[in-house]
């Protein structure tokens, strides 16, 4: 301990024994500097030595501050928490009654920095005994909400505490209060409108969701929905599945719970009268040699030409479900000719090569002269490999498109769009295919007619597989041609409409 030469004690020597909750050191240091508590606020420390016992758990020390001074309760520190803040946060539940005591109640209601109150805290932390200590000392505490709305009975399922819900309940519905205050409480929304039944759902807390559920209070209101309109079934739809979310889906729809279009169904078909029953045709003998009734009971069946029809109408829902697929594939194939025009079939030239030293054919060039970096095949089969290049290309700018397509932000919904898309893809496949069969030929020898051979099996595949891109491009042609011819007749006969009523 250290005592300067006017008996003012050193204000950290109370700091150290609030640390070690030394109540001997303090009496003596109270017995040479009577006025030493009144001066902590002249000191430069944030918080007082009561925030220090409290948060080390010295229940002697505590109360000893809190006979010399119990002001010091109301305290704040930086983060504008009182005493009670942090012996709610810790668990102390004995010092939070010794606080409780030595002050009263008044500190159960203030705020820290992010508007927190002690019962905040010690819902967070799953306190049930200071829960109930708190709640006991001010009961419309749990009335007091955060910035975002959330109540205490929000922070006890977000944070997982189904112990200090319990408490929470209990002590509310066994308080007197109002019971409309109550089901107020119960059904209160956050920000976003979620109820606590909502966030069950979401953070998939079973356990949390049987007993919500079972409240009379929370099972009335299962359908309430949120700010966004989704009712708890909603929300829990839109959540990965697993089993927890199947075990709440099935808690849930037993205590009635419905999506909200359900809810929305339900409430237009109780506005309007059910349809009249169809009208009964009397019965007529048939006989059973008859048309009527050898095909009685036969299903209607569609004629070619029908059918033909329906599988050229356009289904446009595909291309939200592939989309994602669609870019993939456009960019794996742009990948895969970007490669094949950095690396063409047969490679490059690793090295500067002069005729007729080993670049046979070198002497084709003017100079005589095979460049490190260029094709091989530039100089043995310019003309093949120009194709190879000119098919590489064609392929590289198709995908190009289709990812502009999907990533430019156009309606791709739209026939046109569609049209195009299709096109773009089949010209990719098309290009890709023929110069995998030019690239095959380059590589292949020329001698033993082996390079014969290859060409007549590339030949029939590459025949083949142009041919079914062909027929896909011509089938998508012929809907886009035929939606176009719709359109125009829809039109025509709109005008004429307009016409004959004028």
């Amino acid at each position: 301990m250290e005592i300067n030469k006017t008996n003012k004690v050193d204000p950290s020597a109370l700091y150290d024994a609030a640390m070690r909750g030394d109540t001997e050191t303090l009496q003596e240091m109270l017995r040479r500097d009577n006025l030493i508590l009144k001066r902590l606020p002249l000191s430069s420390f944030t918080e007082t030595p009561l925030h220090i016992s409290v948060l080390a758990g010295h229940l002697d020390f505590t109360r000893a501050l809190l006979r010399h001074d119990p002001g010091m309760a109301m305290e704040v520190d930086a983060s504008n928490c009182t005493p009670l803040h942090l012996a709610s946060a810790a668990g102390h539940c004995e010092i939070v009654g010794a606080l409780l005591g030595g002050v009263g109640s008044d500190a159960c209601l203030v705020r820290d920095v992010d508007g927190r109150i002690p019962l905040h805290l010690a819902t967070m932390r799953g306190r049930s005994d200071v829960v109930r200590e708190l709640v006991g000392a001010r009961p419309e505490s749990v009335l007091v909400k955060l910035d975002d709305g959330e109540t205490v009975l929000h922070l006890c399922v977000k944070c997982g505490h189904l112990e200090a819900l319990k408490v929470l309940v209990e002590m509310m519905v066994s308080s007197g209060g109002k019971k409309d205050v109550i089901e107020s409480i119960f059904r209160s929304g956050d920000g976003d409108g979620n109820t606590i039944l909502h966030s069950a759902a979401m953070f998939k807390q079973v356990q949390t969701t049987s007993y919500l559920v079972s409240l009379p209070s929370v099972g009335a209101a299962v359908n309430s929905l949120n700010g966004f309109g989704s009712t708890a079934l909603d929300c829990l739809e839109l959540c990965p599945k697993d089993f927890k979310s199947l075990r709440i889906r099935d808690l849930l729809v037993e205590a009635g719970g419905k999506r909200a279009k359900e809810i929305m169904t339900s409430s237009t078909d109780h506005h309007h009268l059910p349809p009249p029953p169809p009208p009964k045709i009397p019965s007529l003998p048939i006989s059973s040699s008859s048309p009527l009734a050898t095909n009685m009971g036969r299903p209607a069946t569609k004629s070619m030409g029908q059918r033909f029809k329906n599988f050229l109408d356009y289904d446009r829902k595909w291309i939200d479900d592939m989309k994602g697929s669609l870019l993939v594939v456009a960019g794996l194939m742009a990948q895969m000719s970007f490669q094949a025009a950095t690396n063409p079939p047969g490679g490059v030239w690793q090295e500067n090569v002069m005729s007729p030293d080993g670049g046979f054919g070198c002497q084709n060039t003017t100079s005589g002269l095979c460049r490190a970096g260029t094709s091989v095949h530039a100089y043995r089969d310019p003309e093949v490999l120009y194709v190879f290049m000119g098919l590489n290309t064609m392929a590289f700018g198709a995908s190009l498109c289709v990812m502009l397509l999907i990533i430019g932000g156009f309606p791709l919904r739209k026939r046109f769009f569609i049209w195009m898309m299709a096109q773009a893809m089949c010209a990719a496949l098309g290009c890709m295919t023929a110069a995998f069969a030019v690239g095959a030929l380059l590589v292949t020898p020329t001698k033993d007619d082996a390079r014969v051979r290859v060409a007549v099996v590339v030949a029939f595949l590459l025949g083949a597989w142009l041919l079914s891109s062909l027929v896909i491009s011509l089938l998508d042609t012929l809907r886009f041609c035929i939606w176009i011819s719709k359109k125009k007749k829809k039109k025509t006969g709109a005008r004429a409409s307009t016409c004959s009523v004028v």
